[in-house]
């Protein structure tokens, strides 16, 4: 058997964002590696031509992907890594009775989700960026609805993998920790260090903060809704690193609009929000640019931790099959 091939068919610059040079060293080492040396995306052509008598596929955002015509090309591939999130696409009936294993690197995406709503759910509840705004203008005394986690009671929604990330990122600190999943049963939220609560109204009424992290499924549009928020504390935060789908966005601004609530949304519905959408304007909203899910290095070090897996005869760290597409981003 000759050497593995590799080919890899992201554009430069991106590819540059996703993988430190000391992985692409550990990569270079594990085969012959190809990559697209354009800073373009390729086309599906391109692609086929590059992947000639490869074993794994590496594709990201933008790539061709493993579609009928890719793999009708590309008889040899046994591993697709999507160094990027959902693969849902992907599945069809070309993938029937085929030996292809598709890997996600969702699991290295949620991390840096995780990282940053434990950032916001700390500045949220210390009132710190109200504070500093106040500063602005003379001394101000720390404000009296300031609390620290371990004073705090925080609601999260959606036992995904960013949500069970949140949980494990926020068990040091002491809070307690509320979970709504309906897939997830009272022992298991217990072992992962929070309190299953079966009614998400009840969750929203007892937490200081809420943070939603359910995928975005039929299931799950609008689950968070005008009768969710008006039971939130006065004061309470309230993020969103999910999709601004999960939850109906004008009812969220109502409440807003009442100065109540506090909010972090990485995410709206539409995306980008119009221009003149009071989430750009309201005092009480910090709206970013979905980067809570950035392009870092976190992610093609998973992507090459999981093809050393494949090439040792072991298994990426979040192979998908098609059972799991109903409950999966």
């Amino acid at each position: 058997m000759g050497e593995t091939k590799i080919g890899g068919l992201i554009p430069t610059e991106l590819r540059q964002l996703l993988f430190t040079p000391e992985d692409m060293e550990r990569l270079a080492g594990m085969g012959e590696v190809r990559w697209n040396e354009s800073a373009e995306q390729m086309s599906t052509i391109e692609a086929i031509e590059l992947l000639q008598g490869c074993t794994v596929g590496i594709g990201s955002w933008g790539t061709p992907w493993p579609d009928a015509e890719l793999l009708e090309g590309c008889p040899e591939l046994k591993l697709w890594v999507h160094v990027a999130g959902t693969v849902k696409r992907m599945f069809g009936e070309h993938l029937e009775g085929r030996d292809l294993i598709i890997a996600t690197c969702a699991p290295a995406i949620a991390e840096s989700v995780a990282e940053i709503t434990l950032a916001q759910l700390i500045i949220g509840l210390r009132r710190t960026l109200q504070n500093g705004v106040d500063n602005r203008s003379g001394p101000t005394r720390p404000p009296a609805n300031s609390h620290t986690l371990f004073q705090s009671t925080v609601g999260v929604v959606g036992a995904s993998e960013v949500g069970r990330r949140v949980v494990r990122n926020l068990r040091p600190f002491g809070p307690r920790i509320l979970l709504y999943d309906p897939f997830v049963s009272a022992s298991e939220a217990q072992e992962m260090g929070a309190e299953l609560v079966a009614d998400l109204m009840e969750l929203c009424r007892r937490s200081d903060a809420v943070t939603l992290h359910t995928p975005p499924l039929p299931s799950t549009e609008k689950l968070l809704r005008a009768e969710h928020f008006q039971v939130m504390a006065d004061d309470a935060v309230f993020i969103n690193t999910s999709r601004g789908i999960c939850l109906d966005e004008q009812a969220l601004i109502a409440e807003l609009a009442k100065g109540r609530l506090f909010a972090f949304l990485d995410v709206s519905a539409p995306e980008p929000a119009a221009v003149d959408s009071p989430l750009r304007t309201l005092p009480n909203v910090v709206y970013t640019s979905h980067l809570a899910g950035g392009k870092d290095g976190k992610i093609g070090r998973q992507a090459v931790d999981d093809i050393a897996a494949f090439l040792a005869g072991g298994q990426p760290l979040r192979a998908v099959t098609a059972d799991k597409l109903d409950r999966m981003a």
